[in-house]
């Protein structure tokens, strides 16, 4: 039963360990679910067993001796499967991991700007459309330009 409980505290050293290198749950970005798997550990148990013992009696042929049986137990040890629980970090739909942060995941390209939330660019000044490849500016010079007459 001794190594069955070192056993357990070691996978719990190991799981808060690995948490340390792993996405903060409290993040928006990260959602996590209830993971079960499969730890072989060994247990102990009761094994019975036929135990043979004599008694005297008043058998003449066998010298007064009797065989009597009894089940008995003793410890035995055995592999089993432990079904244990983990909670797992993964990144949000629309989000990607990158180091120990989930960023935001832009199909196109943002091309004049940054990828602020799922397929949703921050275009830099002068800049807009969905992926921040049109200059705002260029427009607003022609329509001034349309006005005025050159000589």
């Amino acid at each position: 039963m001794g190594s069955s409980t070192a056993l357990l505290a070691l996978l719990l050293v190991l799981g808060l360990t690995a948490s340390v290198w792993s996405l903060n749950p409290d993040d928006p970005n990260v959602c996590s679910h209830w993971e079960s798997y499969a730890v072989t550990v060994q247990e102990s148990y009761a094994h019975p067993f036929d135990q043979i013992y004599y008694t005297r009696c008043t058998d003449i042929l066998n010298w007064f001796k009797c065989t009597r049986h009894r089940i008995s137990y003793k410890t035995a040890y055995r592999r089993g499967v432990r079904t244990m629980y983990r909670r797992r970090s993964q990144c949000c739909p629309g989000y990607f991991e990158s180091g120990d942060l989930c960023v935001p995941l832009c199909t196109e390209e943002c091309v004049h700007g940054r990828c602020v939330s799922p397929d949703t660019c921050q275009c830099e000044p002068g800049w807009g459309g969905l992926d921040c490849s049109s200059g705002l500016e260029m427009k607003s010079c022609r329509g001034m330009l349309s006005g005025l007459k050159l000589k």
